[in-house]
């Protein structure tokens, strides 16, 4: 629809005539064979007459980021005048819309489209601006100075690689077709939104994770649920249809309160979704029952809850011990299961929307601008209208934050821009109001407004909320723990990767990275401080990172630090003593071994591990105290207290640890 609202936003604001619809023909084979929405044309009483066949049909596909790649028919150098005719005639055109693709890095040559008797009107097509940008599928328009009549006409000259010609849409005065004879799946930003019989999809609440939740295949699922891939539109506001992903939703009671129940009745009738982890495994699957009194209790039974304009939190009201359903962008294959905790990348739910058909209408999407620390913004959204007999006043209820860039658009359809400037951090939501004579239509428009914080500052955030963080640097890394700190302390970025390629964020991090851009989810792990990026961060210059040095005592409010120990002793694999107090330690950096019952200077990061304090040894250094000359001394030297003061007892006397003699 883009391509039809920017022509009339550009043309039809200033005129005043009645055009009844759009007209938008796929292109399927090589001889122009086509189709109309889901109808597909006989090539007699409409379509196309081929006047010159292409050379080649590609289908095209959907990629990871959601963009289409659709080839379309192919015209290549060679075959130069390749095109049709339509079989219907057309009365008052005004706009022509052609949607095509190049190859990666290359194709040029011009597009015609004549209407009618008329001079034709041409499109020139260009090299690519950048190497392989040429895939991706663009529309150019049209716009006739005066109205004309007559059949469609469209041919291609290619003088270099191929130009693909994936849709061509007319817009006039008759034979246009509803552009709203199509179901669609919308974002669930309410339970209230909730009907009883809704067919739903599960989605991933997360830009560019474009997969959707499957149906239960116990082959390929085996104890959870797949992932499949999913269309969705670039705000992440409708997902396409998909009949592998769809379930029917029953609202009912549960205990006195409401409950909701997933059946899968498209494909097994009596079969429902239910977390079947018992106590100990993170399971989500399909059952012909939904209570089992002996393990599950009501294991079929869910509460719905939606936060940050979308966030779905479906939760188990049985007895397993994992719950919430979520995905798992680290396991191979990816999949959707139940955790006992917010530990994984949430999921949102769409719920169908029935086609409108050929009534009196207005549809807008909803316009969110997610969770954000912009404090300025603007969306463009396209207000489609059906059957108007007068154009659309446009509101906000609120309009304290939000403002619009129009009042008033056109009764056949717009564009309008939703923008804020300005704001303080927040959560922000108001209605757009769209009015057309009797017929209303309001849409929801959502802002969650956040401000960077200091490591200190997101250490106290709640569980699972969406945070910001200042720029920070890299202090030590291993495998896929990140640890990182600022001038006001420390923190842990758990690295899951991206959820799609499964790519690491941080995979070439080394200690003295500095970030900025980390945003993610924090959790507070069992009294360590961590975040899970959510997005690719930026990495500046590498420099010295030094390590801090030891507190007398360490405890939990040193976790995640990066410290220097003098004088501390490794007593074997699992512990150290250092000022005379014994700590847990793990050599989680892979060490090939320690140097143990010497006093040296060791180079730890703070962990707490369930309540244990616990070391993760990077590297040890010994000292050149002038009273251990070799290896054989050094191994029987000792840390012991003198008058309060650690020291190392050696064959030739005491020394300090910086290698003085003690008296």
């Amino acid at each position: 629809m883009k391509k039809i609202l920017f022509c009339l936003s550009a043309l039809f604001l200033s005129i005043s005539s009645v055009f009844a619809g759009i007209t938008t023909y796929t292109f399927t084979s090589l001889n122009w064979a086509s189709k109309v929405g889901a109808t597909v044309c006989d090539g007699t009483t409409d379509g196309w007459i081929c006047d010159h066949p292409a050379t080649e049909y590609a289908s095209g596909r959907n990629v990871a980021d959601g963009r289409l790649y659709s080839c379309g028919v192919g015209v290549k150098t060679g075959t130069s005048g390749a095109g049709a005719t339509s079989v219907q005639t057309f009365t008052d055109v005004q706009c022509v819309t052609v949607n095509f693709c190049q190859n990666s890095s290359k194709g040029r040559g011009t597009i015609y489209v004549q209407v009618g008797n008329n001079m034709p009107d041409s499109i020139v097509v260009t090299k690519p601006a950048a190497s392989g940008e040429g895939v991706w599928n663009r529309d150019s328009v049209i716009l006739f100075t005066a109205p004309q009549t007559g059949q469609i006409k469209f041919w291609v000259t290619c003088t270099e690689n191929a130009i693909y010609i994936n849709t061509v849409s007319i817009r006039s005065a008759s034979g246009g077709s509803s552009v709203f004879t199509t179901d669609t799946y919308q974002l669930v930003t309410d339970p209230a939104q909730l009907q009883d019989s809704d067919q739903v999809i599960f989605g991933v609440y997360q830009d560019g994770v474009n997969y959707i939740m499957g149906y239960y295949d116990e082959y390929e699922s085996v104890n959870n649920i797949h992932a499949i891939k999913g269309r969705y539109s670039a705000d992440r506001s409708q997902v396409a249809a998909d009949e592998s992903a769809i379930y029917t939703l029953r609202i009912t009671e549960l205990n006195g309160n409401t409950a909701y129940i997933f059946q899968d009745e498209l494909r097994y009738e009596e079969a429902y979704l239910v977390a079947s982890g018992g106590q100990t495994k993170n399971r989500l699957a399909l059952w012909t029952d939904m209570v089992d009194t002996k393990t599950y209790g009501n294991y079929g039974y869910w509460s719905v809850a939606i936060e940050n304009g979308g966030e779905a939190v479906i939760t188990n009201l049985g007895n397993s011990r994992s719950k919430i359903i979520q995905y798992n962008a680290s396991n191979t294959p990816t999949l959707f299961a139940c955790y006992a905790d917010r530990s994984q990348t949430p999921v949102c739910l769409y719920r169908r929307v029935p086609a409108i058909g050929d009534i009196p209408a207005i549809v807008a999407p909803m316009v969110n601008f997610r969770t954000t620390i912009e404090p300025s913004g603007e969306r463009t959204i396209e207000v489609n209208a059906n059957l108007l007999s007068a154009d659309i006043s446009a509101s906000l209820k609120q309009g304290n934050v939000f403002s619009l860039s129009a009042s008033v658009l056109d009764k056949d359809g717009d564009v309008l821009t939703i923008s804020y400037a300005n704001a303080a951090p927040g959560h922000y939501r108001d209605t757009l109001v769209l009015t057309s004579g009797e017929i209303v239509s309001q849409t929801a428009v959502l802002l969650n407004l956040q401000r960077e914080l200091t490591v200190a500052e997101a250490v106290q955030s709640d569980d699972h909320a969406v945070v910001f963080l200042n720029d920070v640097v890299v202090t030590q890394k291993y495998d896929n723990y990140i640890y990182v700190r600022d001038t006001t302390g420390s923190m842990l970025l758990f690295d899951r990767g991206d959820g799609v390629t499964g790519k690491r964020y941080g995979a070439n991090l080394k200690a003295g990275d500095p970030l900025s851009g980390v945003t993610g989810r924090f959790i507070n792990y069992f009294g360590v401080p961590e975040i899970s990026p959510t997005e690719q961060f930026r990495v500046g210059t590498n420099g010295e990172v030094l390590p801090e040095p030891a507190p007398a005592t360490i405890d939990s409010a040193d976790v995640c630090r990066y410290l220097v120990l003098d004088g501390a002793v490794v007593n074997g694999w699992t512990s150290l003593t250092y000022n005379g107090q014994e700590y847990a330690m793990e050599n989680k950096f892979n060490l090939a071994g320690f140097n143990t019952g010497v006093p040296m200077r060791t180079f730890v990061i703070v962990s707490y591990d369930h309540d244990v304090v616990t070391l993760y040894i990077i590297r040890q250094d010994p000292y050149s105290a002038q009273g251990i000359e070799s290896a054989d001394s050094a191994a029987k030297a000792r840390l012991v207290i003198r008058n309060g003061v650690p020291v190392v007892q050696t064959e030739n006397g005491l020394f300090t640890i910086d290698g003085k003699s003690f008296r």
